[in-house]
């Protein structure tokens, strides 16, 4: 099997998790932009982001360096066994601890995100959200670690169907109040449905010495301390961010803006979930040869442009159309901060098999390093060109990181493992963002009839092209893959 099928056959399954968890996303946000507004998003992304920045707090990177562990030692079911114990006992202890910290100071966080004190009860309530974070992603990497993706896979779609159902029910009985219990619940069935499918594997109960706990724990988090500490970077500045917007302008501006990233980011972020699954295993086996460390990046990079370029053309045409269907007429004006955000998308797509790789080398200071760059400069930047444009200056900030970090982390790649652009990707880079940035011109001059007409032909240009790319240079039939699932191959 060609390394390109490798990728897309191994991130199949979790991909389309990401697609059912994504969709029922989008059905709940749907009922909460049209029942509640673009106000009552701004109030669910405030509560959503300070949800995300604790929960990157209290995990300290635990849940990812445990799915490595885990599965490091799955062969030895008593190692296993203690590497569980310690691993969930860990995450339960600093979540819940996180958790209380939280309800106590509810009133300062309330005060902190709304400018008032009367959203502290719903600052209680997502305070056992934090909780169930931490539980139902240690029960999602033990499923991972012990390669149980049908039960992942399950455990997480009757999670997130079970909690847009609640949902709609509570944002059309409660309206805005409703907001904090629906992430209660949405948090709980997730920690109900892994809980149900790590119950199935019947796993053993094994107590480690004192100091086997000792050294699982330490190497759990040293692990886990790069990823930890740029994810605690990134939920802090996004955390700023949403403030800064509620002060600057209103939560309106919050709701708008959070709606934007988030489709901007759709697609891009089930593709690059799905094949990180799989890239940092095959980076591992090769970490020490740097000729195959090059190959290996070069085809993820290759690989991830060619399938999201579409994509992002797709968005650029058609965000104030997809901005209506999927939450209001009044969210509409976040369209040209979507046209923003979706380029530096792209550099996103080229980036993320830097920052893999970068790991994989073991520099977990190098990774927080390149991570801040990132998020520090595009909070800072999303300050600049508010203040020199306005509300259409926001998205700029994004695009602008973006660039940043890709010629960063391509001068640290190169420092490592000599990286070298294959000509392949020079080939797929210059025609994918050709066929971006005419269509980027397209919809800032022309009229939106125009624009789906001409973004129409270019897509049906860029899907040909496409096919041509994948068949003939990575020897990947779409027509063959699709009626392979369709017959259950």
């Amino acid at each position: 099997m060609s390394s390109y099928k490798s990728i897309i056959k191994s991130s199949g399954i979790i991909g389309l998790v990401q697609i059912f968890q994504i969709l029922f996303g989008l059905i709940r946000n749907k009922a909460i932009a049209v029942v509640v507004g673009t106000k009552g998003f701004g109030v669910w992304g405030l509560y959503q982001t300070y949800i995300e920045m604790v929960t990157a707090f209290s995990s300290l990177g635990i849940d990812k360096s445990g799915i490595r562990e885990i599965a490091k030692n799955s062969e030895d079911v008593n190692l296993t066994a203690k590497c569980i114990y310690v691993f969930r006992r860990s995450l339960i202890l600093i979540s819940l601890f996180t958790a209380t910290l939280s309800i106590l100071f509810s009133k300062r966080i309330s005060n902190s995100l709304f400018n008032t004190e009367e959203h502290y009860w719903g600052i209680i309530i997502v305070s056992f959200v934090i909780l169930f974070n931490g539980i139902s992603s240690g029960q999602i990497s033990i499923l991972n670690g012990l390669r149980d993706l049908k039960g992942l896979a399950i455990s997480q779609i009757i999670g997130s169907s079970i909690g847009s159902i609640a949902t709609i029910i509570l944002v059309l009985l409660l309206g805005i109040d409703g907001i904090p219990i629906y992430l209660f619940i949405v948090g709980l069935t997730a920690v109900l449905s892994t809980w149900f499918f790590v119950r199935k594997l019947h796993l053993p109960t094994v107590i480690p010495t004192k100091k086997e706990a000792q050294q699982t724990l330490k190497s759990l988090i040293s692990l886990g301390l790069g990823f930890s500490i740029a994810g605690i970077i990134a939920a802090l500045t996004t955390y700023l961010s949403r403030v800064y917007l509620s002060h600057a302008f209103d939560l309106n501006a919050v709701g708008i803006y959070q709606a934007s990233w988030t489709i901007s980011n759709l697609y891009i972020g089930i593709i690059l979930t799905a094949m990180g699954v799989d890239f940092m295993p095959r980076l591992m086996k090769v970490a020490g040869n740097d000729f195959e460390m090059n190959v290996l990046v070069n085809e993820q990079m290759e690989l991830g442009t060619l399938v999201t370029g579409i994509a992002i053309v797709a968005i650029l045409i058609f965000s104030p159309l997809i901005l209506q269907l999927l939450y209001s007429k009044e969210f509409i004006v976040g369209a040209s901060i979507i046209r923003w955000q979706v380029l530096g998308v792209g550099m996103r797509v080229l980036g993320f098999p830097f920052s893999y790789a970068i790991m994989a080398k073991n520099k977990p200071y190098t990774y927080i390093f390149v991570q801040s760059i990132i998020w520090f400069s595009d909070y800072f930047l999303l300050i600049l060109f508010s203040k020199l444009i306005g509300f259409n200056g926001l998205g700029i900030n994004y695009f602008v990181a973006y660039i940043l970090y890709i010629l960063v982390t391509w001068y640290v790649c190169f420092k490592l493992f000599h990286f070298s652009p294959s000509n392949l990707l020079k080939k797929i880079v210059t025609i994918s963002y050709s066929f971006i940035f005419i269509v980027w011109a397209i919809t800032s001059f022309l009229s939106e009839i125009y624009c789906w007409l001409f973004g129409s032909i270019i897509i049906l240009i860029m899907a040909f092209w496409i096919n041509n790319m994948l068949k003939k240079q990575m020897n990947i039939s779409v027509v063959l893959i699709l009626k392979n699932k369709l017959i259950g191959k």
